[in-house]
């Protein structure tokens, strides 16, 4: 388990990310080569992408290849949720790689890629794949592109959405997890971060919060990381005084008390936490992000199984130990 200097250093590396451009590197022969070959790429984009400031490089190649792109919730925001150009936030559950189109290409380009966001054994064992260097994904726009063509949704796309919105839907008490992750939105809107720890919450944060820029949700990839969300939120109010930070949480663990300062907001999903309707919890939600403080949600249960029939079980920080399990 991290320490508390440690998950602080997590933290302000995270939150350093995309600060400076990554470089120019012209992409091999073979990369050009292998794309120009492909009648159906598609691109799967992960964490490197931001850290690396190569985020208006993806963007460039999108538009010059007319390319699909999922991205794992590492690098969620790259893309408006509403571009054309993005598929899914993906890595979370077994049949992400089944129901997002990796089937029906024939390249699958992997950029900026964590392994423990995308299982290779998920992933890279469908169609051929390629690798592309961040540093070559503004120069490759250059030199290589396809005429328009129509971006196809994946399956996974309205599948989620379904399940999401039957959640929004129901705005009764105990909240619905996907209506308390719609009210962080709120969060996001006013320019600020939603980090969430690995569990429950974190799987809800990273899967349903929708964002229009990247650096906005943070949900580490390592399941040994409790305490991170406070970490970061303790950073961010620190770098960025003016602006909201909330921490997500299963439980507030020794090491997470030890990093709370004055300020910090965090909200935490437990069985006996207090139980709120969507007007409640997002009234409560404004006075938490002004004054700082700890307070419990009580989420429905009744959600995740729509979730799960979705897209599988979680495999996220090698599978999520849910409420029916303990």
């Amino acid at each position: 388990m991290p320490d508390a200097a440690l998950l602080l250093a997590l933290a302000e590396e995270r939150l350093v990310s995309g600060r400076t451009a990554v470089g120019w590197e012209p992409p091999s022969e073979e990369v050009v080569a292998r794309l120009r070959a492909a009648s159906a790429p598609l691109v799967l984009a992960g964490p490197g992408v931001v850290r690396d400031g190569a985020v208006a490089g993806l963007n460039a190649l999108a538009v010059a290849g007319s390319l699909g792109v999922v991205n794992t919730w590492g690098a969620k925001g790259i893309f408006d949720w509403r571009s054309r150009h993005h598929l899914a936030t993906v890595g979370l559950q077994a049949r992400d790689a089944e129901l997002s189109g990796v089937p029906e290409a024939d390249l699958l380009v992997c950029v900026g890629v964590d392994p423990l966001e995308a299982a290779p054994e998920l992933w890279r064992v469908v169609v051929p794949t390629l690798d592309v260097p961040t540093a070559s994904l503004a120069p490759l726009a250059e030199i290589w592109s396809r005429r328009r063509t129509e971006i196809p949704m994946p399956p996974l796309r309205d599948r989620l959405a379904a399940a999401t919105q039957a959640g929004w839907a129901a705005t009764g008490a105990p909240l619905a997890p996907s209506q308390a992750t719609r009210n962080y939105g709120e969060v996001v809107t006013r320019g600020g971060i939603v980090a969430a720890d690995p569990g429950l919450a974190g799987y809800w944060v990273a899967r349903t919060l929708g964002t229009t820029r990247p650096g906005a949700v943070h949900v580490p990839a390592t399941a040994d990381a409790a305490g991170f969300a406070v970490a970061c939120a303790v950073v961010a109010r620190r770098r960025w005084p003016d602006a909201p930070a909330l921490a997500v949480v299963d439980e507030l663990t020794p090491v997470a008390e030890e990093l709370l300062e004055p300020g910090i907001a965090i909200e935490v999903w437990a069985d006996d936490g207090d139980v709120l309707d969507a007007d409640g919890h997002a009234a409560r939600l404004a006075n938490l992000l002004a004054t700082g403080g700890v307070a419990r949600l009580r989420t429905s249960g009744d959600q995740l199984g729509s979730m799960l029939d979705a897209a599988g079980p979680i495999t996220a920080w090698g599978g999520v130990v849910l409420p029916t399990q303990r």
